[in-house]
C-alpha cells in the first residue's frame, strides 16, 4: 500500500483572520524541500551562487559536526547540543563539499513556517475525563513550540518555563532566555494554544483548557517561526527537560505533495524527541480541502497528525488531507515505522515507505475560545468573548485540543501505578479509541476518527494501551 520508498540515502491558523498566524511562509517553499533527484542539497539552495545562504546541515551523529572546522566559514557555525544538526551560513561552492561528505545527510535551507475552548472540552468528553475519572494531568508536563506566552496571563500559571528566542545563533552561545512570567508573545498564537492545553479558567471562571494540572513549558520564536527555530526548540528542549516533558504541541509547518523527508532538520528533530520518550503532536496544516496537502512534518510515522472540525464534528474545509486512498499511498504506521527505523540504523538497506500520508485523529479546531492577551495582534482582530480569550480557527487549535488529551492519556497511566508510558503507545491508544463521528470521514482527511479523551483515559487507566492492531481507520 505505498507508492514512495526510502530514497534518502547517504549520497545522494488558518486563522479568522488574514495576515497575521498562517501566512508567513517564503513564496515557492515546501516544508520537506527534498532535491528532487534524491541527493542531500534543498532544492531551495542554490550552489551555484558565490552569495551566502542559511543552512542547516543534518549528520550521521554529533561527532561529525566538527567537519565544518575544516571550511572557512564566514561566521563559524552554531553545533547543536543533542541533535546531529549544524547552522551555519554557506557558498554555493561549500553547499556542494559539504553535502560530498559521508557523515552527511541532507544540506537544508533555513525558511519561515506556517503558523497554522469550553466547547472543545464539552465535545471530546474532557469534561467527562475530569469530572467523572478525576484526570486532570497534574502528572504531565507538556512542551509548546509556538510564537510564546503571556506569562501573566491569569489563566497560565501552569508555565514552568517560558523561554523566548534571544538572537543571532551565529554570534551569542545563548539561543533561549527564560524570561518567567513576562509576555513573550507579540501574536497571541502561542498563548492561545498553550491556553487550550492549560489554562485553569481563572480569568473567567469557566474557559479552562484540556489538561489545567500538567506542567507546561513554551518556547517563543517570536511572530515568525522557522526551522532553525523550532529546531533548536527541540535542540535545548531534549538538552535540559527530555527526563520531564512527556508531549510536545506544534501547530505550524508547511505543506506540500512531497515524500516525507526522514533526513530533514525538523524530522530528525522529531524523531530524536520521540526516541526519548516524548510524543510530537503535529497540526495538518491549513490547506485544504484538496488531497495531498498534509503538512510535511505530519507525515512522519513516529508523530500524531491532527486534522480540525467544527463543533458539529465534521471535517472543516481548510483542514489539510492526506493522500486519497485511491493513490496506494501508505497508511500503515507500523510499517512507516519500521521502515523508518531501519533507515537511522543503516541506510543503505533500508526501502519501503518511511511516510504515513493520511491524519492521525481530528479534533475541534472551528472557532475555538482559548487564552490570549488584551495586546495581542490576534486579538485585535478575532473573534473576542472577554478581554482575556479569543476565539479563531485553524488546524493550530485543533493540535492542542490532541496534545491536551495525550496529557490526560499519560496521567491516568501514571495516576494507576503503570509506570511512564511510550509515546507510540499513547498515539495508539488516542487512534484507537477515535471514532468514524461524520459519514464524511476518510483516513485522508480524520485518519482513525474524532478523538475520544473519555475511552483513551480509561483504557489508560486501567493499564490497556493500544497497540498497532487496535487502530481501526475510518473507510475511505
Amino acid at each position: 500500500m505505498t507508492r514512495e520508498t526510502a530514497r534518502f540515502d547517504r549520497r545522494t491558523v488558518l486563522q479568522t483572520t488574514a495576515g497575521l498566524a498562517g501566512t508567513a511562509a517564503l513564496a515557492g517553499l515546501s516544508g520537506a524541500a527534498a532535491a528532487a533527484d534524491g541527493g542531500p542539497i534543498d532544492d531551495a539552495l542554490d550552489r551555484d551562487s558565490d552569495a551566502l545562504q542559511e543552512a542547516l546541515v543534518v549528520f550521521d551523529d554529533s561527532s561529525a559536526i566538527d567537519h565544518l572546522d575544516a571550511l572557512a566559514l564566514a561566521d563559524g557555525y552554531l553545533a547543536f547540543d543533542v541533535l546531529p544538526v549544524a547552522y551555519t551560513v554557506l557558498t554555493g561552492s561549500q553547499i556542494a563539499t559539504v553535502a560530498d561528505w559521508e557523515s552527511v545527510r541532507f544540506v537544508e535551507a533555513n525558511r519561515e513556517l506556517d503558523y497554522h475552548n469550553a466547547d472543545a472540552r464539552d465535545v471530546t468528553d474532557v469534561d467527562v475525563v475530569r469530572s467523572d475519572l478525576g484526570y486532570d494531568g497534574s502528572s504531565a508536563h507538556v512542551a509548546v513550540v509556538d510564537s510564546g506566552l503571556d506569562g501573566d496571563h491569569p489563566d497560565l500559571d501552569a508555565a514552568v518555563h517560558n523561554y523566548q528566542w534571544a538572537g543571532n545563533p551565529l554570534g551569542s552561545p545563548t539561543l533561549w532566555t527564560d524570561v518567567g512570567p513576562l509576555d513573550s508573545d507579540d501574536v497571541g498564537h502561542g498563548t492561545h494554544c498553550s491556553g487550550t492545553i492549560a489554562g485553569d479558567g481563572t480569568a473567567n471562571g469557566e474557559d479552562s483548557g484540556m489538561a489545567p494540572g500538567v506542567d507546561l513549558t513554551v518556547y517563543s520564536s517570536g511572530a515568525a517561526i522557522s526551522i532553525l527555530k523550532a529546531a533548536a526548540a527541540y535542540d535545548h528542549l531534549l538538552a535540559n527537560h527530555a527526563g520531564s516533558v512527556d508531549v510536545v504541541s506544534n501547530s505550524y509547518g508547511s505543506a506540500s505533495a512531497a515524500d516525507y523527508n526522514p533526513d530533514g532538520t525538523l524530522e530528525t528533530a522529531t524523531w530524536t524527541a520521540f526516541d526519548s520518550g516524548l510524543l510530537p503532536v503535529i497540526s495538518a496544516g491549513n490547506s485544504g480541502p484538496s488531497t495531498d496537502t498534509l503538512n510535511d512534518y505530519a507525515k512522519a510515522p513516529h508523530v500524531l497528525s491532527v486534522a480540525a472540525t467544527t463543533d458539529g464534528k465534521t471535517v472543516t474545509d481548510f483542514s489539510s488531507r492526506g493522500r486519497a486512498a485511491s493513490t496506494d499511498a501508505n497508511y500503515d504506521r507500523e510499517t512507516a515505522l519500521a521502515n523508518l527505523e531501519s533507515h537511522y540504523a543503516d541506510d543503505s538497506t533500508a526501502t519501503g515507505s518511511v511516510g504515513v500520508y493520511r491524519n492521525g485523529v481530528a479534533a475541534p479546531g472551528n472557532q475555538v475560545n482559548s487564552t490570549m492577551s488584551p495586546a495581542d495582534a490576534l486579538k485585535a482582530t478575532a473573534s473576542s468573548q472577554s478581554v482575556y480569550y479569543a476565539t479563531i480557527s485553524g488546524t493550530s487549535m485543533s493540535c492542542p485540543v490532541t496534545a491536551g488529551i495525550a496529557a490526560l492519556v499519560v496521567d491516568a497511566y501514571r495516576q494507576n501505578g503503570h509506570g511512564d508510558p511510550a509515546p507510540m503507545d499513547v498515539l495508539n491508544t488516542i487512534e484507537a479509541t477515535a471514532y468514524e463521528a461524520s459519514d464524511g470521514y476518510t483516513p485522508a482527511n480524520a485518519g482513525a476518527g474524532f478523538v475520544d479523551a473519555d475511552a483513551a483515559a480509561s483504557r489508560a487507566a486501567d493499564g490497556t494501551l493500544a497497540g498497532f492492531d487496535d487502530v481501526t481507520l475510518t473507510d475511505p
